[in-house]
């Protein structure tokens, strides 16, 4: 984030990233080789982008994974911040820059799957079994995980974020069918499904526990809850860092919660935990429930 900060010269950026690292005790004249090779890289990023800069190899796995994690979320931060969204229509209660703003978030979403997303993405949409409904399913970037067996549905709350999900589906050839709805007040029978998937969800809505029991009630006795989300890491320095960036991250993203705990909302749903995997010092969450 230092690194980031050097190029880019955010002043506000520049105070918090500054504060937190004195707070931490890390002193940019004094450097050791490996944060003086994670600074590069951030630096790397701000002219790049996260696409393209690697992480040096000399550094230890889960060092790398967290740098390319927290690349993944600096990114965001910079997509939904954007100043150059268009005015407001007339008589609309849509924004003209709506499509493309989901477009810019969907480009975040593409770089984030050529660092690793979409491993990741494949283990948990590729997972999913029969009548499948995603909620959440915003621009489509699971869609080409699906397994040819399942037969998908998917609701978002955001108009344009479908209208991208549709170009999506019709290129890949997918047959989908898309819904605009609230993952709090699903519009569908119980017992509908016999998977219900959500990436990157929990974290934004507004209405997490009732989201939660609405994904169990239209799901069918013996099938599954896939979730993947970020959540605050178990590493201290890390969690701390979130913790402390969340009100900002939260009006910058909409209300996207940074250290949300995603373990005990899917418990006080009342739901079973039955799978579990962690990625990048457990800031990415895999789960699957019953």
């Amino acid at each position: 984030m230092l690194g980031v900060t050097s190029i880019n010269r955010c002043e506000a950026c520049e105070a918090f990233h500054g504060q937190w690292a004195r707070r931490v005790g890390l002193r940019l004249d004094d450097l050791s080789a490996e944060e003086a090779a994670a600074y590069a890289f951030g630096q790397g990023i701000a002219v790049a982008g996260p696409e393209d800069p690697q992480p040096p190899t000399h550094l230890r796995a889960r060092h790398r994974r967290e740098l390319l994690a927290v690349s993944i979320l600096m990114e965001l931060a910079t997509l939904s911040g954007n100043r150059f969204l268009g005015p407001r229509a007339q008589g609309s209660g849509l924004q003209v820059g709506d499509v493309r703003t989901a477009r810019l978030l969907d480009a975040a979403m593409r770089a984030a799957d050529r660092v690793g997303l979409r491993d990741v993405r494949s283990r948990v949409a590729g997972g999913a079994r029969g009548d499948t409904l995603e909620i959440g399913i915003g621009t489509g970037s699971n869609l080409g995980v699906y397994p040819a067996g399942a037969a998908v549905q998917g609701v978002d709350i955001s108009a344009s974020a479908l209208t991208v999900a549709a170009e999506r589906a019709q290129r890949s050839d997918r047959e989908v069918a898309l819904f605009r709805g609230d993952a709090a007040a699903l519009p569908f029978a119980d017992s509908s499904f016999d998977t219900v998937v959500a990436t990157f969800v929990l974290c934004s809505v507004g209405d997490v526990a009732g989201s939660l029991r609405e994904a169990r009630r239209v799901l069918r006795p013996g099938g599954t809850i896939r979730l993947l989300e970020h959540a605050r890491s178990r590493h201290r320095a890390v969690g701390l860092l979130q913790q402390r960036a969340a009100p900002a991250w939260a009006r910058l993203s909409g209300g996207c919660r940074l250290d949300h705990d995603v373990r005990r909302a899917v418990r006080d749903a009342g739901l079973t935990v039955v799978g579990e995997r962690t990625r990048a010092g457990g800031l990415l969450v895999e789960m699957v429930a019953a």
